[in-house]
């Protein structure tokens, strides 16, 4: 008895065993794509490499073309690990059916364990007001993104009592949010939504200056932060190793300097239950009224 819970305990903490009952011999993480993509496997190495230490087994990066091949991806078992923003997340179990679990959520610098949807002009444009966008273009993010469409849907049906495109000249999705932040920095979208986050993560990539350089106007409420979920069915152990993994990885010099670059200060741990508030907001958005 004491040599099996000793097995299991060094299961665990990561040492002995080459290969781990149930185990994957590859681990597959997925990122939803929140900016340009090209550069995604150099800058993520890092965060491979530490997780590969720490479990033992090679990790792979899947950098999908949107948010619904993550889900379906994960769904269909090609990948072990996702990450989302909570509408995706919570598309991915009542819409794809995907059998996953949140362990993890993004604390970021600016706001901690939440963050803000943003609805951004450039500063000197004359958009101050969403009076002002009134007849613009307008562009959203992807129709599964969380800060991106579904919260500020949700502000134009429940607060606003606006359609977007019958308030606006053209609404269009612009991909990522790092599309739409460049965009409207660049002056060619004249009004669209984003996240805080992204704002940070543009910055520290030298592509803009800063929020200074935006107009905010309208801001959420705060939003649970983005989660990683691994799917249900891995083995105990490896699910422990991997939320410790994540949530300790700012403890490290390289982890610290990586996060930050996200605009983070760490992965804190998660529960499916955190992304309960967001369910109401999701549920709203499911009325006809409510549609584009």
């Amino acid at each position: 008895m004491r040599i099996g819970m000793l097995v299991v305990v060094l299961v665990v903490l990561g040492f002995g065993l080459a290969q781990r009952p149930g185990w994957p011999k590859e681990l597959v993480i997925a990122e939803v794509p929140v900016e340009s993509a090209a550069d995604y496997q150099a800058r993520y190495r890092p965060f491979l490499d530490y997780l590969k230490e720490r479990l033992g087994i090679p990790v792979r990066l899947f950098v999908a073309t949107d948010y619904t091949a993550v889900q379906l991806a994960q769904q269909q078992g090609r990948v072990h690990v996702g990450f989302y923003g909570p509408a995706s997340y919570v598309d991915a179990i009542k819409k794809v059916g995907a059998p996953i679990e949140a362990f993890a959520k993004e604390d970021s610098l600016s706001s901690g364990t939440v963050y803000h949807s943003l609805m951004i002009s450039r500063k000197g444009s004359g958009i101050r007001t969403l009076e002002d966008a009134r007849g613009k273009d307008f562009a959203f993010v992807d129709p599964k993104s969380t800060s991106g469409y579904k919260v500020p849907m949700a502000y134009f049906c429940l607060e606003a009592k606006i359609k977007p495109r019958e308030y606006f000249r053209r609404v269009f999705f612009a991909g990522t949010h790092e599309a739409v932040i460049l965009g409207v920095a660049g002056g060619t979208i004249p009004v669209g939504v984003t996240w805080d986050t992204g704002i940070r993560i543009a910055q520290e990539k030298g592509q803009i200056k800063g929020l200074s350089e935006f107009e905010v106007i309208w801001r959420s409420d705060p939003i649970p932060g983005s989660p990683w979920a691994y799917r249900k069915d891995l083995p105990v152990d490896l699910k422990i190793m991997l939320q410790r993994a994540f949530t300790t990885f700012h403890e490290t010099p390289e982890g610290a300097q990586w996060l930050r670059a996200r605009g983070l200060r760490r992965f804190a741990p998660a529960t499916d239950r955190d992304y309960d508030s967001f369910r109401k907001v999701y549920d709203a958005l499911e009325r006809p009224e409510c549609q584009l």
